[in-house]
């Protein structure tokens, strides 16, 4: 059997283990439609896998849930354990019991039996037989990809080796712990608890893409809850990233071969396009709707594979807020709010769920559900901070689609009907017109009342920052923007207040102040960018304060908060790159070296040698094209060292 022929029973085996044991015959019609053989082979790995899932794609930690068969049975003689038995040693650990299994191994609770120290770990190992240059090379590259991640919300790698024969395997940190979705229904979480929880989610997701690693399979049972602390396992088929941030694999290219869980898989992972960090994205944004409602994005009554991938690609999400009343198969428990008073009735919690869905945290949730990658959240940092300004009352950036973009994509969708529609759509606007003259009048004169008021502000805001006076202009601009949130005009100049605040603070040796305000500025510029993504002018503006931001973090020795600062503004600066084409002048090709250099200088400082070289050496061709320049001296010194 090839590898690429393995790994297609392989994808469709997950996929059967995702749903229901009564699901999976319909599921393996559909997917297996004229391939009697690769239906055979994924029958026959359902069978002799009971209880757990595929050995790869099954988190190390996460034992408490599987259940030997047999406990009473020799496990030399069992297939399933790949012939490993009880008591066997890898490195200095000794079998103990096996407590998972799959289609192409096991895991194995185990202790040192050198006595140097008692520690309980679990150790993956690949099945004798299944040991494909593929299979094999996957295993190798999750070890070194845990290797390199040390974080407080991630599972650790303890150890790592191969067996005399030649097979890899991992010692992985014991976690007994319950899947975050169900240890939120269990403890009866309230929603300010399930953010909590998911903002430090999102903190090991970003760590990782700070790593140049997008792990492409968050879900509930990836992510085990233990003492209240969440643990993202499983980077199994973790994606590395270039430093340039753009990869393609064999996954991308043959649709049979695209590693994923499909129901919280993004549009671009089902289509086969380049996986990026925004993955990751909506990864999350699947999971906190199904933290905070109990549900899935798009509903329960998807009944294959096609409609669900048709759902991911071309289908609005429902708005959480949406399902909490729809009825109680909806899968939400009264558990999804601490009670205040035991004689509140379900339908109240439910009343009071909806509220505390809806606005903010509808908007949030929807925001990093977008089919486009670019209009998500910039980063999984950026959709943690959102979070935390709900948390504390503050705005957040998220915003409803506008009509203009809801209408232009219906009418992508609609086009013959739309323009049937247009012709007598005309008429009855014309008769409308008429009779509806002094209204249209009077909408008139309040708009351009509206106008000369935003633009008074504005005015007011920019004399103070004339005069020289940041603290005025900034508390101008906080008044302008709680008027007008939506206006763009209101948005620049609280970001350029707040910036110019911050740069007083930071000279007055509040750096702290500094920082916030650094932050706030950053926000309204980023969502400035979102409504305008190839208003270049707007993206510099994201540029500068992202550097700005990332310069005195590193003063701050926040040096992983300097590299994702750096990092983001490195992609604008390509990207503006990419927009000048061409016509790229001298000045842009000088701020792509300089924000190449930032980032490398700090990647070596992190321990990333490999990528932090790669950016130094593009950084310095750039300033030889650009003829003589003091920097090329200086990078040729530190490449050298």
């Amino acid at each position: 059997m090839t590898p690429q022929r393995w790994e297609q029973i392989r994808q469709v085996f997950d996929g059967a283990l995702e749903r229901p044991a009564q699901d999976r015959a319909a599921y393996l019609r559909v997917l297996c439609a004229r391939d009697d053989e690769l239906r055979r082979e994924v029958e026959t790995l359902l069978r002799s896998s009971e209880q757990a899932g595929e050995f790869l794609e099954t988190p190390a930690a996460q034992l408490s849930q599987f259940v030997l068969r047999d406990p009473s049975r020799n496990s030399a003689h069992d297939d399933d354990t790949g012939g490993y038995p009880e008591g066997y040693r890898v490195g200095p650990y000794q079998f103990v019991r096996r407590i998972g299994r799959g289609g192409m191994g096991a895991v194995w609770l185990a202790t040192r039996f050198d006595q140097e120290y008692r520690k309980q770990v679990a150790i993956k190992m690949v099945k004798r037989g299944m040991d494909s240059q593929e299979i094999l090379r996957r295993f190798r590259t999750e070890r070194q990809v845990l290797a390199n991640l040390d974080h407080p919300n991630i599972a650790r790698l303890i150890d790592g080796g191969s067996t005399p024969d030649g097979l890899p395997y991992l010692v992985m940190e014991y976690v007994e712990g319950t899947p975050i979705d169900q240890y939120c229904e269990w403890r009866r979480c309230s929603i300010s608890e399930r953010l909590h929880l998911f903002r430090a989610v999102c903190s090991a997701v970003h760590y990782a893409h700070q790593n140049l690693v997008v792990h492409r399979d968050i879900k509930p049972s990836n992510i085990m809850v233990a003492d209240g602390i969440p643990k993202l396992l499983d980077f199994g088929i973790a994606k590395l990233l270039s430093p340039d941030g753009a990869t393609l694999d064999l996954a991308q290219t043959r649709p049979e071969m695209r590693p994923m869980t499909l129901d919280y898989a993004s549009p671009e992972q089902v289509r086969g396009e380049p996986i990026t960090t925004a993955t990751d994205v909506y990864s999350l944004g699947v999971l906190l709707f199904r933290l905070l409602t109990g549900k899935m994005p798009y509903g329960a009554k998807l009944g294959s594979q096609a409609a669900v991938q048709h759902a991911i690609c071309e289908q609005g999400p429902l708005r959480p807020s949406s399902l909490v009343l729809a009825d109680d198969s909806t899968g939400i428990p009264e558990a999804t709010q601490k009670m205040e008073a035991v004689s509140e009735s379900r339908d109240k919690a439910r009343k009071r769920l909806r509220k505390k869905l809806a606005g903010d945290l509808d908007n949030i949730i929807l925001m990093a559900l977008r089919k486009e990658p670019h209009r998500r959240y910039l980063s999984v940092e950026q959709f943690s901070e959102d979070i935390g300004r709900y948390l504390e009352g503050r705005p957040v950036i998220a915003r409803l689609d506008t009509p203009g973009y809801q209408f232009a994509k219906f009418v992508r969708r609609n086009a013959e009907g739309v323009a049937a529609a247009v012709v007598i759509g005309v008429a009855l606007i014309s008769i409308a017109v008429v009779s509806h003259d002094s209204e249209v009048v009077g909408a008139a004169a309040r708009q351009q009342a509206e106008l000369a008021l935003q633009r008074t502000r504005h005015e007011l805001v920019a004399a103070y920052l004339h005069a020289g006076e940041p603290g005025r202009a900034y508390a101008a601009a906080q008044v302008a923007y709680s008027a007008t949130p939506a206006d763009p005009l209101a948005r620049r100049d609280l970001a350029q207040a707040s910036q110019a605040l911050g740069d007083q603070r930071e000279s007055g040796g509040n750096r702290q102040e500094a920082l916030r305000l650094y932050k706030e500025a950053l926000t309204q510029y980023e969502a400035l960018a979102l409504t305008n993504p190839h208003d270049a002018g707007v993206q510099r503006d994201v540029m500068t304060s992202t550097n700005t931001l990332g310069a005195i973090q590193l003063e701050a020795g926040d040096v992983p908060g300097a590299l994702s600062s750096y990092t983001r503004a490195l992609q604008i600066t390509e990207g503006l790159a990419a927009l000048e084409g061409s016509q790229i002048t001298a000045a842009t090709r000088a701020e792509v070296a300089a924000a190449n250099r930032r980032v490398g200088e700090l990647l070596l400082r992190n321990g990333a040698k490999d990528a932090g070289l790669q950016k130094l050496r593009k950084a310095l061709d750039i300033y030889r094209q650009l003829g003589a320049n003091p920097e090329v001296a200086e990078l040729t010194r530190q490449l050298a060292q």
